[in-house]
């Protein structure tokens, strides 16, 4: 029964590490885009927002889901998910900034 349990987190665990590769490099790329001509590449500006709101999100309820009895973790989790409040606040002010 333990060796599931330590298998499904694994798989869970290597899912999550696919989501920050591929997130963190579409971040990346994108900022650097935007700082490299900002009139031109406006729109990615909340673009870059939401997708770092989506990474903090997804790495929050990983750590809320996982947290056991670890008050770090469930600390950590809840901190991410704040976070993630935030830069998607931002991101939705810079996108309405941007339209109006």
């Amino acid at each position: 029964m333990h060796s599931q349990r330590g298998r499904g987190e694994r798989h869970s665990g290597i899912f999550l590490d696919g989501i920050h590769l591929i997130l963190g490099i579409a971040i990346v790329i994108l900022a650097v885009l935007s700082f490299m001509n900002p009139e031109g590449n406006l729109m990615l500006f909340p673009l870059v927002f939401l997708l770092a709101a989506l990474l903090n999100a997804i790495s929050g309820v990983f750590e809320l889901k996982t947290w056991g009895r670890d008050k770090k973790k469930l600390r950590g989790g809840i901190l991410q998910i704040v976070l993630a409040v935030g830069l998607g606040a931002l991101g939705v002010l810079s996108a309405v900034s941007i339209w109006i």
